[in-house]
């Protein structure tokens, strides 16, 4: 089966400011970022029981396949473990629409 993942409604107390304040930090040097959101996810793994957990989702001005690479690995390279964890969610305008609807902006330009 895999894993499944799915957006939760975020309401704000869902998100800790320090996690946020981590999103905000690694976007604000990034031209390419225009927002960035943190929501809660429910994640399934194979058949076992969801979990909760914190993830961050970016809607970028350039998403070409060399930006995107450039993104990813600064992803990584710079965010703490607990930001990691939810994965690099780089968003397409359907899925902004939907952290637009159930997460919290927590970075626009």
């Amino acid at each position: 089966m895999g894993t499944k993942h799915r957006l939760l409604d975020t309401p704000p107390e869902k998100v800790p400011h320090a996690f946020a304040q981590e999103v905000i930090d690694f976007c604000q040097p990034i031209e390419a970022v225009t927002a960035a959101y943190v929501g809660l996810t429910e994640i399934t793994e194979d058949f076992g029981f969801p979990r909760e957990q914190l993830a961050a989702a970016f809607e970028l001005a350039a998403d070409d396949d060399a930006h995107l690479q450039e993104f990813g690995e600064r992803f990584y390279a710079t965010l703490p473990p607990d930001v990691q964890a939810g994965g690099c969610n780089v968003l397409d305008e359907s899925g902004a629409a939907a952290w637009r609807r159930q997460a919290q902006r927590v970075f626009s330009r």
